[in-house]
């Protein structure tokens, strides 16, 4: 099968995709390529393509973009330093023989195994209560919001985030939470949907526009890092892959959190 091959067979998971619009296509490389072995991930980085040619595959199934931008194949110039680096980064992607498939559009859709579903079971959320495409409300047993937070920073811990964001009230009584995929995690759409308590993450939440209206209002949020939010969903992901080629590797190179914890030493300037 080709790389090709393979991001149709992907695509046509979904079939409401649309083709004129979709970001989920071959990135980088040859995409007549056969497929040798894949990695799977969440995020492209430099480094993960690299651990990606030392598994001794050929091809990439990524979630998210290569190039520094959604729109990733679009012919506008982006900032020069942005220019430079991705320049860079498609000689890497030659010298180590790779094709890059994007599967994000599909992943965020397509319900029971991607996002938010993936999500909701990371978190251990397993009694569903309303869904729309990219957004879950679950029950959860009656309890503060404060005390669904800890519990919730304990089931992050795992995947690199020991700690998350917290805005309303703590003392909140809640009986409903509401998750999302990525951007499309909006608060107030998952307090529509009946959520008591909203999971957004930390590219689309905005300290001063729903921060400050939680905190208002009280109405609790907790803020999640994206890579946390959506790296367990590259889980199902890799078994896809694999049934669509079941005689050649498939592995999933887990990320986790998108950044590193720093603790402070107490030293002072």
């Amino acid at each position: 099968m080709t790389a090709l091959e393979l991001c149709s067979k992907l695509n046509a998971l979904w079939p409401e995709l649309d083709m004129t619009r979709t970001v989920d296509r071959v990135i980088a490389g040859d995409p007549n390529q056969d497929v040798n072995g894949v990695a799977v991930c969440w995020m492209p980085y430099s480094s993960t393509l690299r651990e990606a040619a030392s598994l001794g595959v050929n091809t990439v199934v990524a979630h998210e973009p290569t190039f520094f931008d959604h729109w990733e194949l679009k012919k506008e110039v982006q900032h020069p330093r942005f220019e430079v680096a991705k320049a860079e980064k498609e000689q890497l992607i030659a010298e180590l023989g790779l094709t890059i498939i994007r599967c994000h559009d599909v992943w965020d859709a397509i319900p029971v195994v991607g996002m938010p579903f993936a999500w909701g079971e990371f978190l251990g959320l397993n009694r569903l209560l309303t869904s729309e495409r990219y957004l879950n409300v679950y029950r959860v047993e009656r309890q503060t919001a404060l005390e669904f937070a800890k519990y919730f920073a304990s089931r992050t811990r795992v995947a690199g985030q020991s700690c998350v964001e917290f805005y309303g009230d703590p003392d909140r009584i809640i009986e409903s939470v509401g998750i999302g995929t990525g951007c499309c995690s909006e608060a107030t759409r998952l307090y529509d949907l009946g959520a008591d308590l909203a999971v957004s993450v930390d590219d689309i939440a905005r300290a001063w526009i729903i921060g400050e209206y939680c905190q208002d209002t009280g109405n609790p949020m907790i803020v999640v890092n994206h890579g946390v939010s959506e790296d367990c969903g590259m889980n199902s992901l890799r078994d896809q892959v694999q049934q669509f080629l079941p005689n050649v590797p498939v592995y999933r190179i887990a990320q986790g959190a998108s950044y590193r914890e720093v603790i402070a030493t107490g030293a002072e300037f």
